[in-house]
């Protein structure tokens, strides 16, 4: 069967119910990817990482990015590829958005706890918010 092209909504309810997916990133000339956990709620994704590390040096010189996400169940697959920019982030609001939806959604994500204000301004991380510009999806089976 030849792969045919997901609709909007066929690539949004799969970047709704996947948990992973891949950052692409490039940077001096390379490219860079690596699997991160993350959430989506309104043609927003987030993430999190911490402060140092190879991906936020690539993503401070270059924030044009690639998320991709797929499923493989019983000899079918999906895949949505978007692409935006990532916005990067410490403050206080933009942990507050990141821990509201990833607690409400699928994954409960730590242990569905509520954080305080206080305690997330004191969290040493980044958020990552990339809002899509281009989304593609397709399935197929081999």
């Amino acid at each position: 069967m030849k792969p045919r092209e997901m609709s909007g909504e066929e690539c949004e309810d799969l970047l709704a119910k996947s948990m992973v997916g891949r950052l692409g990133l490039s940077g001096a000339g390379q490219p860079y990817v690596v699997p991160m956990s993350y959430v989506y709620a309104g043609g927003v994704i987030l993430l999190h990482s911490g402060l140092r590390g190879k991906k936020l040096e690539i993503a401070r010189q270059n924030p044009r990015v690639a998320f991709e996400v797929d499923s493989v169940e019983r000899g079918s697959w999906k895949s949505v590829i978007v692409s935006g920019e990532a916005r990067l982030s410490q403050d206080a609001d933009a942990k507050e958005r990141l821990f509201d939806v990833f607690t409400k959604s699928e994954m409960g994500g730590h242990g569905g706890k509520n954080f305080r204000r206080e305690e997330m301004e004191k969290m040493p991380m980044v958020i990552w918010e990339i809002e899509i510009e281009e989304m593609t999806g397709r399935e197929g089976v081999w």
